[in-house]
């Protein structure tokens, strides 16, 4: 698939495949701004969700690696970045896989986005994605991250995004938009309005 610019939050094994699309360049784990056209990016540095290694338990994230994960003294793999791109009269965020709690400083720009993608389910608790939801306001979001049928190898260990998504419609009584296709187009005026709405892809997914 060709494309204009390929984004990468972070670099894990499970979803770092930026070599796949035909992108004319790649911006990966960008912290800073860059533009193109009536593109603007901006990547904001904070830390990858971690588990810390309590000194009388020895299975959490951090004992699994025999590294540090959790800030201040992480390795540099576990340092993550929110990216920001504003084009056609849109402010869509990508959370990667970011601590559910960000650096205060980061929420000025964080606030009232148009799209939020964030993964639920296999990164973010429920309670979390909802403080997240609550704390920012988005017009709507988009579950990403999660097990897809036909695509995701079993070793990712990621659960499916059936469930965070029903929760949010039985629940929150969310107005859910389960698309039929792995393509999404979304105008200003098409989210002017929406409250946590949520677009779900289910297990479609781009295909070359």
């Amino acid at each position: 698939m060709r494309v204009d610019i390929v984004l990468s939050t972070h670099a894990h094994f499970d979803h770092d495949a930026v070599e796949r699309p035909k992108g004319l360049m790649v911006l990966e784990r960008l912290v800073g701004q860059f533009k193109l056209g009536d593109i603007e990016i901006t990547g904001l540095a904070d830390k990858h969700k971690c588990e810390p290694a309590p000194a009388n338990k020895r299975d959490s994230a951090s004992a699994d690696l025999h590294e540090e994960t959790c800030p201040p003294n992480n390795v540099m793999a576990f340092d993550n970045a929110i990216e920001l791109i504003d084009t056609g009269g849109l402010r869509i965020a990508i959370w990667g896989d970011n601590r559910a709690t960000p650096d205060p400083f980061l929420d000025h720009y964080l606030k009232n986005v148009d799209v939020l993608i964030l993964p639920v389910e296999s990164v973010l608790t429920r309670a979390e994605v909802d403080a997240i939801v609550g704390k920012y306001d988005p017009k709507t979001v988009i579950p990403a991250h999660y097990y897809v049928a036909g695509l995701t190898t079993d070793v990712a260990g990621l659960e499916s995004a059936d469930g965070w998504v029903n929760y949010q419609e039985k629940v929150h009584h969310a107005d859910v938009r389960r698309l039929d296709n792995a393509v999404l187009t979304l105008s200003a005026a098409e989210v002017k309005g929406a409250h946590h709405r949520v677009y779900y892809f289910g297990n479609h997914f781009a295909e070359k």
